[in-house]
């Protein structure tokens, strides 16, 4: 079958009203230039997803487009981490140096030549558009939960004495904020920050449910949230006791305490405790460092992500979404600095965007 009849085979089989919609675009494609996939930078408009769009000019070096939707104009690094970049030359050296070694924030923007400020907001704009690992776990797969303090470092305006964190009760409390991480001897790895509490099933599921193999065994310790989250999930639970570390043999969770033990050091004693509102972007940093990733492969990787614009201006809103919805603490002190007011920072989350 030749590529016509199959497009008019396909064609028959819309309702009328796909009908209307495929001839409408059809002839607004015929108004202009279209570009062709293999011809573009970008394979769609970052603000609707349409595929149809056209050359308009040239912003510096960089390639303009026109969406023939939605009429927004936009180019291949549009809702990038390289979107509207003043200093793209000092950005690559920053970006190379976040690969070298975790330096604190005044230490690389020293030696990058650049504002505390900028330093910073460069930072999490980088860590906002890591893509998240969404491979299947395969095989033997190790599940637990690592705890930070709750911590409230930078935000102004607080009025009881210890401004980072609320309590130093030892044991599992509410003010422990849990990051989950989940990985199988493939070296495929999620991290995520699930909650402030106690951690739940409903946790788990929110983060990697569906994403087990069925030849996947879970193994961790005795927690009742994940043996009720494998047996939901049908997968095979391997648990042992926490004082054991260990249930014999292959069956352990040695890799994601490796993980637990480097990224506490990083985050408590590098960079002298992070806030919980960003915990999620160090725990990126810490996965990508792991990885072992190229300066080529990041760069292609923070290209590919069109959501870190939103992520990045609408961090304040996820955290307090965050706070709201997954911990008995009180959202208090909002930041000065606000780049929005749109309710978008709920919608990324429920698609575990951040």
């Amino acid at each position: 079958m030749n590529a016509r009849s199959e497009i008019l085979r396909l064609f028959k089989s819309l309702s009328e009203d796909e009908k209307g919609i495929v001839l409408e675009e059809l002839g607004q494609a015929s108004m202009g230039e279209t570009i062709l996939l293999e011809d573009a930078d970008v394979v769609c408009c970052p603000h609707c997803e349409s595929r149809l769009f056209m050359r308009n000019g040239k912003r510096g070096t960089d390639q303009k487009y026109k969406c023939k939707t939605c009429c927004k104009v936009f180019t291949a690094k549009t809702g990038t981490s390289l979107h509207r970049l003043q200093k793209p030359e000092k950005f690559e050296l920053y970006r190379s140096l976040m690969l070298e070694s975790y330096y604190p924030i005044k230490q690389i923007a020293k030696k990058v030549g650049i504002s505390i400020q900028t330093a910073f907001d460069w930072r999490h704009k980088i860590l906002s558009g890591t893509l998240k690992d969404d491979k299947s776990f395969e095989g033997i797969t190790e599940i637990d939960d690592i705890w930070f303090l709750y911590s409230q470092k930078g935000r102004k305006g607080l009025d009881y004495s210890r401004k980072r964190g609320g309590s130093k009760r030892a044991g599992d409390n509410d003010f422990q904020a849990k990051l989950l991480i989940t990985a199988d001897r493939n070296q495929t790895t999620d991290m995520s920050l699930v909650r402030i509490g106690r951690l739940k099933k409903a946790d788990i599921e929110r983060k990697v449910s569906g994403r087990f193999s069925e030849d996947c065994e879970l193994v961790s310790d005795k927690h009742r949230s994940i043996a009720a989250f494998a047996k939901s999930e049908n997968l095979k639970h391997i648990g042992f006791k926490a004082s054991e570390h260990t249930a014999g043999g292959e069956y352990h969770v040695q890799n994601i305490n490796n993980m637990a033990s480097g990224l506490k050091s990083i985050v408590n004693g590098t960079l002298k405790g992070v806030s919980t509102k960003y915990l999620q972007n160090y725990a990126n940093w810490y996965r990508i460092r792991s990885k072992k990733m190229d300066e080529g492969e990041m760069g292609r990787m923070l290209l590919q992500n069109k959501d870190v614009t939103s992520i990045h201006l609408n961090r304040e809103g996820i955290y307090k979404w965050f706070i709201e919805n997954f911990s008995k603490r009180t959202y208090r002190c909002p930041v000065k600095k606000i780049y929005r007011s749109a309710l978008e920072y709920e919608t990324l989350a429920k698609l575990n965007l951040v």
